[in-house]
This record gives structure tokens, C-alpha cells and sequence, in this order.
């Protein structure tokens, strides 16, 4: 799921129905923030380290409990789903999310199957692979920004929360042609 589409839609769906729609956009572009490593020629580089944007995440909470305490559950929400991002990148390419406690790049695959045939059989795999971390510097970079398959699911997560909107609203207009 290195798509950003699913960077930004999975955080909007999980937060659009606590925090509406407008709070929820915005906590999705801070789960962004770990890919902007690439204006700086350089991807998957520490800020995809679950131990420094924790770290990152902690000071913010702190600084915002002192500052402006009215949006301390917000920003705690928002350090959430920037700590999605590295999680999200774990299942699809190696990720560096020990950095610097681990100085190796995480990949975890796992599939479940089910045979049918004869007799139903359900089967798993899973595996960790782990590489040396090294962080290069690069020219181009040719990334998705979504696939068909992760085109279709974000518009999903991203459509449902403004359906429900859309249908509230409805319903609250048929309700005041009744008076």
C-alpha cells in the first residue's frame, strides 16, 4: 500500500466518522508527511522510522497539551495516523521502521488461501524479510500515486463518509418540510 491514495484514504475513513469530514481531511495530510522525504531525492528515508516520528509525535502532543490544550485530541489523532504511514509502507516494500535501533529495513508478507476442491483446505503464509538499510539519494523516482486496485478502494473510503453526509443532510431537509 505505498500508494498515496491509500495514505491519505485509509486515516480519512477511520477519522471522518469521530471527527467529520473537515477534521478528517486534514488529519489525512499529516499521515502524508513521512513521503515528502522525496523532495529531498531520498525515499523511504528516516522520516518512515515508527521511532522517530513517535518521537516527533510526543513533542507535538506535548507542545500542543501546553499551548492549546482545546486540540490536544486532535493532534494526538493526527500523530496516529502519521504513525499509519510506516506501518501501511511495512506490507508492501521494505521499510526502515526500527530506525536507528535497527539499522535493517522491515518487508512482512502474508497471505491467506482457501482450496476448494475434493475438500475445503485454508491455508497461510507469512514471512519477515529484512535488508540492510541504506538511504540513496536518487534522480528520478517513478512512484504510484494510486493503482486500479488502490484507485478503487480509496474512493471507496473517501466516497462513504460523504454519502453519509450527504444522506444526514437529506434526511434533516425532509425533516424540516414537516413543519
Amino acid at each position: 500500500m505505498p500508494e498515496l491514495a491509500l495514505h491519505f484514504a485509509v486515516p480519512f475513513a477511520v477519522t471522518a466518522p469521530v471527527l467529520g469530514v473537515r477534521k478528517a481531511i486534514a488529519v489525512s495530510f499529516v499521515s502524508l508527511l513521512p513521503d515528502l522525504d522525496v523532495f529531498f531525492h531520498v525515499h523511504r528515508s528516516p522520516s518512515h522510522s515508527i521511532i522517530l516520528l513517535l518521537v516527533v509525535s510526543l513533542v507535538a502532543v506535548g507542545l500542543v497539551s501546553r499551548l492549546i490544550p482545546k486540540y490536544l485530541s486532535l493532534a494526538s489523532v493526527g500523530c496516529l495516523t502519521l504513525l499509519m504511514h510506516p506501518i501501511m509502507d511495512l506490507f508492501s516494500t521494505y521499510t526502515p521502521i526500527l530506525y536507528p535501533l535497527a539499522l535493517e529495513s522491515f518487508y512482512l508478507d502474508f497471505e491467506g488461501r482457501l482450496m476448494i476442491g475434493g475438500s475445503t483446505i485454508p491455508t497461510s503464509t507469512s514471512q519477515v524479510d529484512t535488508t540492510p538499510t541504506v538511504f540513496e539519494s536518487f534522480e528520478r523516482l517513478d512512484a504510484p500515486m494510486f493503482t486500479s486496485e488502490g484507485f478503487i478502494v480509496s474512493l471507496l473510503l473517501v466516497a462513504v463518509p460523504f454519502l453519509m453526509i450527504i444522506l444526514r443532510h437529506a434526511r434533516f431537509r425532509r425533516g424540516l418540510g414537516h413543519l
